[in-house]
């Protein structure tokens, strides 16, 4: 058997694989004996036909259906014997029978051959925040601000009021109603900040009835914005509610019963943000420095892979959203490929690094995990038993751990920064 490999892109191959007529004879008998077992002709009884008769009737439709698995089989010894990495699904894309043999085009995907550099003595900085009274007080208002209750009102007298507004888009040339145009409502919360601050400055002293004019604001620079007439059809005054023992022991169902005990809880919980944060952080730093030091093509079906575990947590976290059931992957591919080859190339270098410290699970390591998950060591071994995937986060986190020991770490005070939880 003749075979020509030929490198199609840095991670993609090509392989012609020739086989004569003497190499393609075992494959074909033993596709006769496999479809011995369904062929039932008169005089036999089913499974039962002599093969000689079989290969008399129906040698050709046989033998051109087992071509793709000659082909798959002799690509798997191919790249056994290669020793090949290969990645995702090879594509069997030409087939060309002659007097001789047949010859096979496949194309496939194999692991990027790179060197590993330096990840060793990385320098990355450590944010720290400490919580302050501050951060538990905005929370504390946040909580109170979600159980709030409205009042009627007849003006806009500050910042904690809702005001329902109908606007009525104008015509650009003669600033008058669009006719046939239906008015949009829409609901302002004064004091948020995201509300454009054009239209909070005009609500500002307005009454139920008052009407003014209107130019929105425009994410692109290039769009005409549209003008409106803004009429208020109805003010409610905003009331927090009041952050009392009852209220506290309202909201978390009797777990606390005391304003203190809650804040103590927002702290811890605070505390245990910042501290997550600070170590996402400290990792991000880490895997792009090594990601920006190691130059490479990743296999297109690794990258494609990750694409699609992303939209599918896009479409989650998106769900209910309108249009959402009509976006596929395809429309977010742009979007999400940068991120996608930034993951491959990341776990490739993981992967190298795990080889090259000899990393492996160790018992503490289970122990630890255990902890975290809230389960008995036993049934978290019989788990990365049953599903290996578990193994592989423990050992990819064990990874990361061992590059932030490696790493020179600077200590950078950040208590300036305001949460968001």
């Amino acid at each position: 058997m003749e075979r020509t490999l030929i490198e199609v892109e840095a991670c993609t191959r090509e392989v012609r694989m020739e086989l004569t007529e003497s190499e393609l004879k075992p494959h074909y008998e033993r596709a006769y004996e496999q479809a011995q077992a369904g062929i039932t002709l008169p005089g036999f009884r089913k499974g039962k036909v002599p093969i000689p008769i079989i290969k008399q009737r129906f040698a050709r439709d046989i033998e051109n259906d087992a071509l793709d698995t000659i082909a798959d089989a002799e690509f798997r010894k191919f790249a056994t014997e290669e020793k090949l990495r290969v990645v995702g699904n090879p594509a069997l894309t030409d087939i060309q029978k002659s007097p001789n043999g047949v010859t096979f085009t496949i194309r496939f995907d194999i692991m990027p051959d790179f060197e590993l550099g330096s990840y060793r003595g990385l320098v990355a900085d450590r944010h720290i925040k400490h919580v302050t009274e501050t951060d538990v007080q905005a929370e504390v208002d946040r909580i109170c601000m979600r159980a709030a209750t409205f009042e009627p009102a007849e003006q806009i007298t500050g910042t904690m009021f809702v005001a329902t507004i109908s606007l009525h888009e104008l015509d650009r040339e003669s600033s008058m109603p669009i006719i046939g145009a239906e008015p949009r409502e829409e609901r302002v919360f004064i004091e948020d900040e995201n509300v454009d601050m054009h239209l909070r400055s005009s609500l500002a002293n307005t009454k139920v009835g008052d009407s003014f004019s209107y130019v929105s604001e425009t994410q692109d620079e290039n769009q005409q914005p549209s003008n409106s007439r803004v009429t208020v059809t109805d003010i409610q005054r905003v009331i927090p509610a009041e952050f009392t023992n009852e209220f506290v022991e309202m909201i978390t169902g009797g777990r606390f019963k005391t304003t203190e005990e809650l804040r103590a809880d927002i702290e811890r919980q605070l505390s245990e943000y910042f501290e997550q944060a600070s170590r996402e952080s400290l990792e991000n730093q880490i895997v792009d420095q090594l990601v920006k030091s190691h130059e490479f093509d990743v296999p297109e079906p690794l990258v494609h892979a990750v694409i699609h575990q992303l939209f599918d947590d896009f479409k989650k976290r998106n769900e209910g959203a309108p249009g959402i059931e009509n976006v596929t992957a395809h429309d977010v591919e742009p979007q999400f490929r940068p991120s996608a080859e930034r993951i491959v190339r990341w776990e490739l270098i993981r992967d190298k690094i795990i080889d090259a410290e000899k990393l492996v699970v160790a018992d503490e390591d289970v122990a630890a995990a255990a902890g975290r998950f809230g389960l008995p060591e036993d049934q978290l071994r019989m788990i990365m038993r049953q599903n290996h995937t578990v193994e592989d986060q423990l050992l990819a986190e064990k990874a990361v751990r061992t590059l932030i020991d490696y790493a020179i770490i600077n200590d950078v005070i950040v208590d300036s920064e305001q949460p968001v939880i």
